[in-house]
């Protein structure tokens, strides 16, 4: 019985470390075509249908730009804001809070650069900032008595990081446990 718990925990994991490699191959295949744009609010509604069956202690609240609409293939963004969402869910007391908002870098500059800047926040107890970025390594967990792998951030970073945007953990003003800041690309 040991042995079998074994193996399909390694299989588990193995299985994880393809899949992620299989994402970030089809986001650099993906990233080629310049033309990728998603809206954000279908993805976000999605994600939060799924949640409620998942987690039906938790309840989502979403708020914000429900125009905005990003330089990402829909199956990637789905994969970001799944991946997030679910972790607020996991590792929150029961309330998550995302928001949508559009930030443009170099307002008064000749080439301005729009982004997409989603906040997902949560109630749970939070992490230390000095544990932060750690939690962006492969096989990096903090809380190993819930499932999981440790790949999801690392996979999530790397997605956006393609596309040209970026992920911070920080701490939730309003909720009190962990906001997890990510821009992406504006499409228009």
């Amino acid at each position: 019985p040991e042995l079998a718990e074994t193996v399909a925990r390694t299989t588990g994991d193995m299985r994880r470390q393809v899949d992620h490699h299989l994402a970030r191959a089809r986001a650099v295949g993906r990233r080629a075509n310049a033309q990728a744009r998603s809206e954000v609010w279908p993805s976000l509604k999605a994600v939060e249908r799924a949640m409620g069956r998942m987690h039906r202690h938790v309840t989502v609240d979403l708020a914000g730009d429900e125009k905005a609409a990003v330089h990402v293939e829909r199956q990637d963004l789905d994969e970001i804001l799944g991946n997030l969402i679910e972790n607020a869910a996991k590792y929150g007391q029961g309330r998550v809070f995302v928001t949508v908002g559009r930030e443009v870098s170099n307002p008064g500059a000749a080439k301005k650069v729009d982004f997409v800047e989603l906040l997902i926040e949560d109630d749970g107890p939070g992490i230390p900032a000095a544990a932060r970025e750690k939690l962006f390594e492969r096989g990096a967990r903090l809380d190993t008595g819930k499932p999981g792998t440790g790949l999801g951030l690392a996979i999530v970073r790397d997605v956006i990081g393609i596309y040209g945007g970026t992920i911070t953990l920080e701490e939730s003003e309003d909720l009190g446990g962990l906001m997890v800041r990510v821009r992406l690309p504006a499409a228009s």
